[in-house]
């Protein structure tokens, strides 16, 4: 997880990049990506949840972090398979279902 300055964000080829300890890594803009709607903050930092899949690694780049929490995944299976990005859910403490996104298929 990383806060890194609005100022560090860079385009290559129309495509927002980081450079992030000599690597640079390609960024994904979840709120755009999932179409979530509504104004996003302005903030001079842009914050983000760095995956790998092998040796590619990409910047999730999401509004907040909330916290961090020890889940157990369900398969949802049949119920929602057109979509590559879920890979399960899970029941939250407070009875919330909580949709798992597969951050392999992102990267």
């Amino acid at each position: 997880i990383e806060d890194i300055p609005k100022e560090e964000v860079k385009k290559v080829e129309k495509k927002e990049v980081i450079n992030l300890r000599g690597s640079v890594i390609p960024l994904i803009r979840m709120a755009e990506l999932l179409d979530v709607p509504g104004e996003r903050p302005e903030k001079d930092t842009v914050t983000m949840v760095v995956v790998a899949k092998g040796d590619r690694k990409a910047g999730l780049v999401v509004d907040e972090l909330i916290g961090q929490l020890e889940i157990v995944i369900k398969s949802i299976g049949k119920y929602i398979n057109n979509s590559k990005m879920i890979s399960g859910a899970t029941v939250l403490g407070d009875g919330e279902v909580a949709l798992i996104l597969d951050a392999n298929a992102l990267v």
